[in-house]
């Protein structure tokens, strides 16, 4: 879902040891590194920024809490992190990372320094490079001083990646344990008799205390038609909640919709019967139109609800949504991967509900529901 981006990154950045340790960014970069040799590559820059940083994050850990940050990872040799804040934040980001040569992206001369080490190969490849601003792009072009050939390499990351490895799906499924606690307190303060966006502030408020370093939240006033972002505005208590909130922990998100309104509802019964048709096929190699025409059975004469654009889920992790978009004449599901899911409906009489999950299809077939979430 398209939220908000909040102005202030709060939250712990600092990294990990224990859940992602060095081993697990040693297989990492021996993937990228392989793929260097195989291109005679002389190194890759990674750039992420605040909005963006999912492959910053799985080579680095390193997730930009404003601005921009580039990792500059040669063939041979310890890989260095600019960063785009003052020296006097620098100590403070060095504990983000395994990556010890951390600067200040403001001093230039730190990209300059280092490009000058690398042995003349001709190519440098680049991923992320689709993000950066024209202006610090003329700017990596100036420092290389037409000495290398910038090379996209987004396809050789998304190889790599193209499977949740263990400790991310161990890291999915305690993040999925938070929005857990968040939906809970959503649905509970609006069942406590406060408006949408003082449930939506109980939800991040949990989520917050459970440290969660970024919280997206969507309500609806409508009934459950459409659902905005928040706007101060402390009036509307519908007789049916739809609320969304999406949140990041330990640099991975999770998500799920929230629903409650008086029992009895048609609207919610075909959106759960919808989401147990869904998962009772989700099986490796199903496409995106059979789930569709199993969610739609279910649902009956009800529309997909029109917040999902037609969509059913897509896989989810470093990014809110990392690509594979389960619509129409979309990917076939994929074992390895956790997927966030939602199917629903909306009524003109009843309004809208949306049911949720996050599931994991493992090698073996065997499906995880890591948290999940039905309209009431």
């Amino acid at each position: 879902m398209h939220t908000t981006h909040p102005c202030i990154m709060l939250g712990s950045y600092v990294w990990d040891a224990d859940t992602l340790p060095d081993d697990e960014f040693d297989i990492r970069f021996a993937q990228l590194r392989a793929e260097m040799a195989k291109h005679d590559w002389a190194g890759v820059l990674v750039y992420g920024d605040a909005r963006e940083h999912q492959a910053l994050a799985w080579l680095t850990n390193f997730i930009p809490r404003m601005r921009w940050a580039m990792a500059l990872i040669p063939a041979k040799g310890e890989p260095r992190i600019l960063v785009s804040v003052t020296a006097r934040d620098i100590p403070a980001m060095k504990t983000m990372s395994f990556v010890k040569d951390v600067h200040s992206g403001w001093e230039w001369k730190w990209f300059e320094g280092f490009v000058e080490k690398l042995p003349a190969n001709g190519a440098l490849a680049t991923i992320g490079f689709d993000l950066v601003t024209p202006v610090l792009y003329g700017q990596v072009e100036k420092s290389l001083a037409g000495k290398f050939t910038l090379v996209e390499a987004d396809r050789v990351l998304a190889e790599a990646r193209k499977t949740h490895r263990p400790r991310e799906t161990a890291i999915l499924r305690a993040a999925a344990l938070v929005a857990d606690a968040a939906g809970a307190s959503f649905v509970a303060a609006w069942r406590a008799g406060k408006d949408v966006e003082n449930a939506a502030l109980a939800a991040e408020t949990t989520a917050r205390n459970r440290a969660a370093q970024d919280v997206r939240t969507l309500v609806s006033r409508d009934g459950g038609r459409t659902l905005e972002p928040y706007r101060a505005r402390f009036d509307d208590k519908p007789a049916a909640l739809l609320g969304y909130i999406g949140l990041k922990y330990q640099g991975y998100w999770a998500e799920q919709f929230v629903g409650a309104a008086p029992a009895g509802r048609r609207v919610a019964q075909r959106a759960r019967a919808a989401l147990d048709a869904v998962l009772m096929n989700f099986k490796a190699g199903a496409t995106a139109n059979a789930l569709h025409e199993q969610a739609r059975a279910a649902l009956g004469e009800l529309p997909l609800h029109p917040v999902l654009a037609g969509s059913l889920g897509h896989r989810i992790g470093l990014s809110a949504n990392e690509g594979l978009d389960l619509r129409v004449g979309g990917a076939s599901i994929a074992p390895g991967i956790v997927y966030a899911l939602r199917v629903g409906g909306y009524d003109a009489a009843e309004g809208g509900a949306i049911a949720t999950a996050m599931a994991h299809l493992h090698a073996d077939g065997r499906l995880e529901i890591l948290t999940r979430s039905d309209p009431e």
